[in-house]
């Protein structure tokens, strides 16, 4: 059956509205692979494009962001995570020590007990964002408090990712413009403010916590976790959020940059794949089980705390990277694996999203 191509107007919500795109979708700020190409090419094709500014430096994040407004005038974002340092009993050498059995198996050089540099302050990169004055400030893993101000005062609209109701209505309180519902099928990092004992996190999925938020708070909310398509976009529109954000969908896309290996294990992953660790950056996050993964975990290896863990590891994801070898880094990703079906250009994944949404919106009607 062909799905007829969407008119904007059935899908129009108050989010269009506020950000001035077309569709209620929007594209996951996914660090190290949300380019300026891909940021384009959704903004480009009706929805929001997202950077993962996360790992940038200053400069580079100025860099991405003056490419993104050479390939499109349309509406974008930009990408933060606010959590803070954390603090933990291990040792940097203790850990070291067990990544070196990595390293071996990569051929890369044993590790000395110290850590590369850090990546550059949060508020540094921000500020190059609001200079650049960006159309969006998205923020993950934490409350953005008063920045709010700072990027209101800068023409910047502020979007947070909350893992629960009472965060919700924090930020909400705090001045926020739009709030992200992260339920617990969402690939990447738990945007938890703060951790529980041991790490923990909420896991409340997107069926429950959607509507909760919503609720809750009297700001545009976007629905994310495990939605993959038009159904879900539908799903999301139903509980009261104003459109989706989509961040596993988008790995399909060519110009994200996402290695083939990356892309091929997604291709043949499911639902039960795509599990909750913090081996990777010593912070909670969902991914597809790989060999660092499943030996780090059988193993019961100490980790690191945040941001100290990914640092220690870098050497080792960067070669890996290198080198298309998806046993050895991050391959972050939501439940919705099944329905990763291709590789496509992002905006044919943005239309076809949108088409489908108009197609199951029209079949609900014709029921009554």
């Amino acid at each position: 059956m062909t799905i007829p191509t969407a008119h904007a107007s059935e899908l129009r919500t108050p989010l269009c509205d506020l950000l001035g795109i077309r569709y209620p979708i929007v594209q996951a700020g996914m660090a190290g692979s949300s380019t300026p190409d891909l940021v384009a090419a959704v903004s480009n094709a009706g929805g929001l494009g997202i950077l993962g500014a996360a790992l940038m430096t200053p400069d580079k994040v100025r860099e991405a962001i003056r490419a993104i407004k050479a390939r499109t005038n349309r509406p974008f974002g930009v990408n933060f995570q606010f959590a803070p340092p954390e603090v933990g009993p291990h040792s940097v050498r203790e850990v070291q020590k067990f990544l070196d059995s990595f390293r071996r198996e990569l051929g890369l050089p044993l590790a000395v007990e110290s850590l590369p540099p850090a990546p550059a302050e949060w508020n540094d990169q921000v500020g190059v964002a609001l200079q650049e004055r960006v159309p969006v400030l998205s923020i993950g893993l934490g409350d953005p408090g008063p920045l709010t101000h700072a990027a209101h005062d800068a023409g910047v609209l502020v979007m947070v990712m909350v893992s629960t109701v009472e965060e919700a209505a924090r930020v909400a309180n705090g001045g926020a413009d739009i709030v992200v519902a992260q339920g617990a099928e969402a690939g990447g990092h738990r945007s938890t403010f703060e951790l529980g004992p041991g790490g923990e996190v909420p896991l409340v999925g997107t069926l429950a916590l959607v509507p909760q938020v919503v609720d809750a708070v009297s700001v545009p909310v976007l629905a994310a976790g495990g939605i993959m398509d038009g159904r879900g976009l539908v799903a999301a529109l139903a509980l009261g959020a104003a459109g989706a954000l989509l961040g596993t969908r988008f790995l399909a896309a060519p110009e994200g940059g996402v290695p083939a290996g990356y892309q091929r294990r997604l291709l043949e992953a499911t639902e039960v794949d795509a599990v909750v660790t913090n081996v990777y950056t010593g912070r909670p996050a969902r991914g597809v089980r790989n060999r660092f993964m499943e030996t780090y975990t059988g193993a019961g290896a100490p980790t690191l705390p945040w941001p100290l863990q990914r640092m220690a590891a870098a050497d080792i994801y960067a070669a890996a990277r290198a080198r298309d070898d998806p046993d050895y880094y991050l391959l972050l990703a939501g439940q919705g694996l099944r329905l990763f079906k291709r590789i496509q250009p992002a905006a044919e994944i943005v239309q076809e999203i949108a088409d489908e949404a108009i197609s199951v919106l029209r079949k609900l009607r014709d029921l009554h």
